[in-house]
């Protein structure tokens, strides 16, 4: 078992050290679909940790000698979020096991964060909060500039809260997927926002707004937004036809 913590949390190492025992019959479940989260209490402080779905017998092999698991991934990424100057719940640790001598189960630890996830203030709701939404568009103006595509930026993993001086902050989670370059041309941006949401009245506005501040074309930005969401559409589709076949 491959045991990573982060200096500030070595006096946890014990506790950490026994997550995968106890995963399963201990703590509050939070999430439970491919991967599960729970949330734990160590020393006064609340925690989350994230199980990811064990990975089949080609991901075993790449997360073992080719490629990053996704647990170390999110570790790393956090602290290259926070670097940029991008909220994230830090990185406390992230823990590989293997079987047979290929990963198998991965976890991934973090400080538990208070904030509600944007979904509900904007896609949930009928009359959305364009202030929330024009604050939004130009937080994902502020990544792309800074070069980084969150790999799911869908409503649900963008948590938000106001300051003291009322403007809308946000923190990212559920990053392992995401990308980090020098500069990002425009089709890369647009082609991102297309994960936000399905619903397509609030993507058209989020668009919009952004489009406006990069001062790109409006409706060229609409149209390639739209377009590439039809194809994830369609894409996912297929895929649930064919796990439906099996």
């Amino acid at each position: 078992m491959k045991v990573v913590i982060h200096p500030k949390y070595r006096a946890y190492g014990d506790f950490i050290a026994q997550i995968p025992e106890i995963f399963s019959e201990s703590g509050e479940t939070v999430y439970q679909k491919r991967n599960v989260v729970k949330r734990f209490t160590t020393g006064g402080n609340e925690w989350m940790v994230k199980r990811y779905k064990r990975p089949h017998l080609i991901q075993r092999i790449a997360y073992t000698f080719f490629k990053k698991s996704k647990a170390e991934r999110a570790y790393l990424y956090a602290e290259k979020l926070l670097v940029a100057d991008i909220d994230t719940p830090e990185g406390i640790a992230y823990i590989e096991e293997k079987q047979y001598g290929l990963i198998s189960d991965c976890y991934f630890i973090s400080p538990s964060c208070p904030y509600p996830a944007v979904y509900q203030a904007l896609a949930n709701t009928d009359n959305y909060d364009k202030k929330l939404a024009n604050a939004l568009a130009a937080f994902f103006v502020q990544l792309h500039r800074k070069g980084i595509l969150h790999g799911d930026p869908n409503l649900s993993n963008i948590l938000y809260h106001q300051d003291d001086g009322d403007h809308f902050q946000f923190s990212v989670i559920d990053t392992n997927r995401s990308i980090f370059k020098a500069a990002l041309p425009p089709r890369e941006c647009l082609n991102n926002l297309k994960r936000v949401t399905h619903r397509r009245d609030l993507l058209q506005y989020i668009t919009e707004q952004y489009a406006r501040l990069r001062e790109w074309n409006v409706q060229e930005s609409v149209d390639s937004v739209m377009k590439a969401l039809d194809k994830f559409e369609k894409r996912k589709k297929i895929k649930q036809l064919m796990k439906g076949k099996k």
